[in-house]
């Protein structure tokens, strides 16, 4: 397994099944995947080690923590004020997500905090070293997890023509 996407289609069912439930234990997860309890350990291994799976985490509700406003806010600068900006960014707390983007714009930052004279004060933290514009978010969408639908037809290819190759050498 390299870092290019050698995976096949049991690696696909054991990120998905991840994404959803990070907590599942391994012999459940071993049972919907097809694979004993120390083959399903091997693979959750093998991709940890890729660097695939990069960690595990709890979702957290915002709205529950007081911070019920989020916003996406660009920044337009030049060049020689980019580590400026990211030392800047660095020290808000509010700013949970930075993104150095490409087109008019440099910086797609998304912020939450519990009002809007909270993100009136970011703004205007960052303002200086540019054009901003802000967009409140009104809902978001659960994210997609990443899976078959994304990479998935190249490792159930992949997958296949395996089986086929084992079942010939026979």
């Amino acid at each position: 397994m390299d870092r290019f996407g050698s995976i096949d289609a049991k690696d696909l069912k054991i990120i998905e099944a991840l994404q959803v439930n990070a907590r599942v234990p391994l012999s459940e997860l071993g049972r919907a995947v097809g694979l004993s309890q120390p083959a399903i350990s091997e693979r959750v291994k093998r991709l940890e080690e890729a660097g695939i799976i990069e960690g595990y985490g709890a979702r957290i509700n915002p709205r529950a923590l007081g911070l019920g406003l989020m916003a996406l806010v660009r920044l337009r600068t030049s060049h020689e004020h980019i580590k400026t900006c990211l030392k800047r960014f660095s020290e808000i707390p509010h700013i949970i997500e930075v993104h150095r983007v490409t087109g008019d714009d440099c910086f797609v930052l998304k912020v939450l905090v519990p009002a809007p004279e909270d993100l009136e004060t970011i703004v205007d933290r960052i303002a200086g070293f540019g054009t901003v514009t802000t967009s409140l978010v009104l809902r978001s969408e659960p994210a997609r997890p990443i899976g078959r639908d994304l990479v998935g037809r190249k490792a159930e290819r992949r997958s296949a023509a395996g089986r086929a190759a084992g079942k010939s050498s026979h």
